[in-house]
């Protein structure tokens, strides 16, 4: 069957096996450690987003994740409070604020990467290395394109009768 289908189709089809392995219980556990438990996937990618843009201003993490700024206000208040995020002041607009990463959030971002990283290792551990090298070059590849892809071009889902 699988060669009956476009490479599209292809993609499509290993992306929504990824999906569902990777939001199992274990395979998060496995991928996350013990931030698993603590932290929701929007938590998790709100903080590597501060992390990453840090100082940043909560208006531009939401135009970042394309979501209105009330949506990430209480995802960055959950942050504050495990002590994760900190807010101070930009020095450019007394009325704006910024949020940085605590040491603890930049920490506890780089115990996810290596427990995930480790989990990756063992999975890719029988791969040629050129097949490593060139698996993480198409999804770095792959992860751009789709970030690239305007909202407004997305069909939405089509309801058959």
């Amino acid at each position: 069957m699988q060669n009956d289908m476009s490479p599209p189709e292809r993609v499509q089809e290993a992306f929504t096996e990824l999906m569902r392995w990777a939001h199992r219980g274990d395979v998060r556990r496995a991928l996350l450690g013990s931030a698993a438990q603590e932290l929701s996937t929007n938590d998790i990618t709100l903080l590597r987003a501060i992390t990453t843009h840090g100082p940043v201003r909560a208006s531009e993490l939401a135009a970042r994740q394309g979501v209105d700024k009330s949506t990430v206000t209480p995802q960055i208040r959950r942050l504050e409070d495990r002590g994760l995020v900190e807010r101070h002041g930009d020095p450019g607009d007394r009325r704006a604020t910024l949020l940085s990463a605590t040491d603890l959030g930049r920490r506890q971002l780089r115990q996810m990467d290596e427990v995930g990283t480790h989990l990756f290792e063992r999975a890719l551990q029988g791969w040629p290395d050129d097949d490593r090298r060139a698996l993480a070059t198409l999804m770095q590849r792959l992860a751009g394109e789709l970030a690239g892809v305007p909202r407004e071009s997305i069909p939405r889902a089509r309801h058959h009768a």
